[in-house]
C-alpha cells in the first residue's frame, strides 16, 4: 500500500481538478479504500506481483466506471464501507 501512496495522490488531485464538488483528500480516501477492496479481491501476493503501473490502471479503470455510470456521489457517502 505504501508503494502506491505517492501515484494515488497524485491522480486524487488530478481528480479533484476535474470533479471540484470533492477535495483532493476525500478522493485520495477513495482511491486507498478502492485500493484495499482490490487487495482484498485478488489476493496480497497476487497484487505484489503486479507493477504499480497495472495496479494504477486497474483503480483508474474503476473510477472511470464509477464516474460514467454517475455513482460517484454514492460512493464518496459509503466510503466507510468499501
Amino acid at each position: 500500500m505504501e508503494r502506491y501512496s505517492e501515484a494515488l495522490r497524485r491522480y486524487a488531485e488530478e481528480l479533484a481538478q476535474h470533479h471540484q464538488a470533492y477535495g483532493a483528500d476525500e478522493f485520495e480516501r477513495l482511491l486507498q479504500s478502492m485500493l484495499q477492496a482490490t487487495i482484498r479481491h485478488h489476493g496480497l501476493e497476487t497484487m505484489e506481483r503486479m507493477s504499480e503501473d497495472t495496479v494504477l490502471k486497474v483503480l483508474r479503470s474503476q473510477v472511470s466506471e464509477v464516474i460514467r455510470l454517475k455513482r460517484l456521489p454514492k460512493l464518496m457517502s459509503r466510503q466507510a464501507q468499501i
